[in-house]
């Protein structure tokens, strides 16, 4: 494999949010550090009195999800000894999270993983004192069972097929195993994409449920480097967040939520998240009840109810980010640009339990391509495949470019003539007035112009050449239909064979705000 880097900010995976989060100063106070190794410096000092009890119920509660999974640890020793690392005051952890996509999912979950694997290496190298550690928080009690049941391969896509409802990470996963199957069947995969899709659909055969069989498959390729995955949807870890429950039963945090989001909107971004009441669902079995008035659900008090039904109380999207940070000793999150806009809208919350977020990194983006493409199209970075497709193959065609660039001249110049004309007969004729003239006229242009864009577009596609560069812009740099969101891990196990010098040198802090351009 060979990577190359491009700067974010002059690709179409940049956005104003994200550009004010890194290079500006109008979103600094909706977050507690800066995005880079300084923050968590500050970050670090910040979690030094973490619970010792909650590193012990977590330390306690990692052994037991493993062994339910019939992961034995000690076939693992990266894991067991960052496991047992957690116990120490030392100990921080570098996290990110996602939805439990069959088969490990789309390849931006993979990336969430390289860049926390990425930054521990990276941070415990910095600082020799102290130990970091790569988790990935499993979405279990999500129930948004779409977004996770497709596998998206070669612009086709299968469906694992299921009527089960709730929070998805107790489904079963009868049937799951059969459609790996079928995509081995009628697909003509190479043997390491067959040996992938044959191992996962062994281990959901195995698996009681979707969190067990998503563990398992991310643990036996990924567990040399000492991710620890996490399941938040347990009794124990939850028993210490009781308290926080309540006071969303009491819908005590909505008011700091509403004005950090006003806030936000007023500094001219959009809000992510939706302000609700109550941040809390309660999960039985093959449902997940969204609260939004206890009294509508129970004749209890808040109290009362929380004492009787933690374990199946699950926080929501808006409260999920503080039970992260009340269970782990987390100085650092992985995000996608969506979710650093949803945890900026969430530093009210924050700050109720006089609790500093973490520091907020936005995750790496990569576009994987043939390795055959790169002497031809990417070796003399004379293409910003980042532009739309009549830029990209104008500058292809000096001769097209020249003919378009004298059209558009010719263009401006009618546009700019019609102006001083205007101001000419305003002078000579006092009180006369053609503007809305001119106004139909330059709709008429504008007209014009457009038509004359099709037919530019229709001279481009009867070009050979031409044709290959639009189907590479389409296929790996289309801006609707990103990759990385797209297409699913099993089109890509290369990637699983990176290693760790590749993933040290790729992601995390050596890729900050860059693009990686992957090829294989």
């Amino acid at each position: 494999m060979e990577f190359f880097n491009v700067t974010r900010s002059q690709t179409f995976f940049s956005n104003p949010l994200l550009e004010a989060y890194y290079k500006g100063k109008s979103l600094r106070s909706f977050h507690s550090f800066t995005p880079d190794t300084d923050g968590v410096k500050n970050a670090i000092n910040s979690k030094s009195n973490f619970s010792q009890k909650r590193r012990d119920n977590l330390v306690q509660d990692l052994y037991l999800q493993y062994s339910e999974a019939g992961i034995d640890l000690t076939k693992s020793n990266a894991v067991k000894n960052n496991i047992d690392k957690l116990k120490a005051s030392n100990t921080f952890t570098i996290t990110t999270g996602q939805q439990i996509h069959i088969g490990l999912g789309p390849l931006y979950v993979l990336y969430k993983i390289f860049d926390v694997i990425a930054i521990s290496k990276q941070l415990s190298d910095q600082y020799a004192d102290k130990h970091f550690i790569p988790f990935f928080w499993m979405a279990t009690e999500d129930h948004d069972l779409d977004e996770i049941a497709s596998v998206n391969y070669y612009g086709n896509q299968i469906k694992w097929e299921t009527n089960q409802s709730g929070a998805v990470g107790r489904m079963n996963t009868r049937g799951v195993a059969k459609m790996f199957h079928k995509l081995i069947e009628t697909q003509r995969f190479s043997e390491d994409k067959k040996e992938f899709l044959n191992r996962a659909a062994q281990i959901y055969d195995q698996s009681q449920n979707l969190s067990i069989a998503f563990r398992k498959l991310l643990h036996e390729y990924l567990g040399d480097t000492g991710l620890i995955i996490l399941d938040p949807d347990r009794k124990l870890l939850k028993s210490s967040f009781t308290s926080v429950m309540i006071d969303e039963l009491n819908h005590t945090n909505k008011v700091a939520i509403q004005e950090t989001t006003n806030q936000l909107k007023k500094s001219g971004f959009k809000k992510q998240l939706r302000i609700k009441p109550c941040n809390l669902f309660l999960l039985q079995k093959n449902d997940r009840i969204r609260i939004d008035s206890l009294s509508d659900i129970s004749n209890e008090n808040p109290a009362e109810f929380v004492r009787n039904n933690f374990e199946n109380l699950s926080p929501n999207a808006a409260l999920r980010p503080l039970y992260q940070e009340w269970i782990l000793p987390n100085v650092c999150c992985v995000l996608g640009s969506g979710e650093l806009n949803y945890w900026l809208q969430l530093k009210g919350l924050f700050d109720n339990y006089e609790m500093p977020m973490p520091s907020l990194h936005v995750r790496t983006t990569c576009v994987m391509m043939p390795h055959k493409l790169k002497k031809e199209f990417f070796d003399d970075n004379s293409i910003n495949w980042f532009e739309n497709e009549e830029a990209i193959a104008l500058k292809q065609s000096h001769k097209l470019s020249s003919i378009r660039e004298l059209q558009d001249k010719k263009l401006s110049s009618i546009k700019s003539s019609i102006a001083a004309y205007d101001q000419e007969i305003s002078k000579s004729f006092k009180g006369f007035n053609l503007k809305n003239k001119w106004t139909k006229l330059l709709d008429r242009l504008n007209d014009i112009e457009q038509l004359l864009e099709k037919q530019w577009l229709n001279k481009i596609s009867k070009s050979a050449d031409l044709k290959r560069v639009m189907k590479i812009k389409k296929i790996y740099f289309d801006p609707v239909a990103i990759q990385e969101r797209q297409e699913h891990l099993c089109v890509h196990t290369e990637l699983l064979a990176i290693g760790q010098h590749g993933i040290q040198r790729n992601f995390g802090y050596s890729a900050s705000q860059r693009v990686v351009l992957i090829f294989s």
